[in-house]
């Protein structure tokens, strides 16, 4: 039957981060804002749409009116997309370990169910993390499928990019000295979808410079 690939963008939209990644409803409002005037464009642009956007957001934010009017506004770009709401899907440095470990648990048990369903018949699934104030290259979906395809690489991100002043629109290079969040990490299904296996496998650490 072939390697059936799932490629998701994993939006930490809400849980990430100090605050319990909430800095109150004019922070959200604004946050949106940001996400629809550059990020959803720039995904719109996407030479490869064969991706599902994964929103991500706390349990609080489902009965939030401003996640239910994005997601209805979302639905009409046409982007396939699903919404959970059981937290921030990746390790949160921000707490210490234990809390951590604890809170990715219970983001992954709380999530997996509903996305079971959008991963089809996919035998691999590649999560890209998308925050929601950042832009790929509009032909990062394309060039990630084809690295993985003709790589044995499990994971690799993009260290270097460009960062903007929305209000003035200036660039400046973006170049940190700590590992950035825009990395990609290849799973077999059934180790993305099993909780447990899923946050063994994205423990594991090793760099490669290439």
């Amino acid at each position: 039957m072939g390697n059936k690939v799932a490629h998701l963008l994993m939006v930490p939209f809400t849980g990430l981060g100090n605050y319990s990644g909430f800095r109150g409803n004019r922070w959200f409002r604004n946050r949106i804002l940001i996400f629809k005037q550059f990020v959803v464009p720039s995904l719109l642009a996407q030479t490869d749409q064969d991706f599902i956007l994964w929103m991500a957001f706390r349990h609080e934010e489902k009965f939030n009116l401003q996640t239910k009017e994005l997601q209805k506004w979302l639905n009409e770009t046409g982007l396939k997309n699903i919404f959970t709401y059981s937290g921030c899907p990746f390790y949160n440095d921000k707490y210490e370990d234990k809390k951590a470990r604890i809170r990715l648990m219970d983001a992954l048990h709380g999530s997996m169910g509903e996305l079971i369903n959008v991963l089809g018949e996919a035998n691999t699934v590649l999560m890209t993390i998308q925050p929601s104030d950042d832009c790929y290259n509009r032909h990062m979906v394309k060039g990630v499928k084809a690295i993985f395809a003709k790589t044995d690489l499990q994971a690799f991100g993009f260290a270097k990019g460009y960062i903007m002043d929305y209000r003035t629109r200036e660039l400046s290079e973006y170049n940190p000295q700590t590992n950035p969040p825009f990395y990609t990490i290849k799973f077999a299904r059934e180790t993305f979808i099993d909780p447990f296996k899923h946050a063994q496998y994205t423990s594991i650490k090793h760099d490669i410079v290439v």
